[in-house]
C-alpha cells in the first residue's frame, strides 16, 4: 500500500497520525495552510479544509479519527473500547479547543478578554486536563496506545 499523510509539523492532530503510522510506510506531505497555495491544494483533497488527510491510492480519508479508524481496519494496530473512546473523544474537545485559541490569536484575537466563545474554550481544556489526571497518574502511561499518542500530541 502507498500512503500519502498530508498535514503540517504542528498540528497535533497530523502529529499523532504520524505516530500511529509509525510501522506503516507512507509519504509525509507538508503543507502550511495558511499559505494561499497549500491552502488551495488541501481543498482539491479535502472540502472540509483540515489536515491531516490521508490518501490510499484514489480514496481520501478527511479526519485524524477516521484515519485512525481506517488504518486499523486493515493494519489491526490497537483494540479501542468504548471507554478508550470517550477518552479520545475528551482529548480530541480539548485539542480543538487549543486549535481554535490559536487561530483566533493569529487572527489579532485578544482571548484575553471575557468572550463567552474564548472563555468556554479554556474551559474545556480545564476540564479535560482534569479528566485526564487520573489517567496519567495511574496505569495510563504505561501502554503506547493511540490514546497515549493523541494525549503526547496535546500535550506537546
Amino acid at each position: 500500500m502507498a500512503y500519502t499523510l498530508i498535514g503540517s509539523q504542528t498540528s497535533p492532530f497530523v502529529r499523532r497520525i504520524r505516530m500511529l503510522m509509525e510501522t506503516v510506510p507512507y509519504e509525509f506531505k507538508e503543507l502550511n495552510i495558511f499559505k494561499t497555495e497549500d491552502a488551495l491544494t488541501l481543498n482539491k483533497v479535502n472540502p472540509v479544509n483540515q489536515i491531516p488527510v490521508l490518501l490510499d491510492g484514489e480514496r481520501a480519508i478527511w479526519d485524524s479519527r477516521q484515519i485512525f479508524n481506517y488504518l486499523n481496519s486493515l493494519h489491526k494496530l490497537h483494540n479501542m473500547s468504548w471507554e478508550d473512546e470517550n477518552t479520545l473523544t475528551a482529548i480530541e474537545g480539548a485539542m480543538n479547543s487549543g486549535v481554535a485559541l490559536l487561530l483566533m490569536k493569529r487572527s489579532g484575537m485578544n482571548i484575553s478578554e471575557p468572550y463567552m466563545y474564548v472563555n468556554r474554550q479554556k474551559e474545556r481544556i480545564e476540564s479535560v486536563v482534569s479528566y485526564m489526571k487520573p489517567y496519567l497518574v495511574g496505569e495510563g502511561l504505561k501502554e503506547w496506545s493511540f490514546i497515549t499518542m493523541t494525549l503526547y500530541a496535546f500535550l506537546d
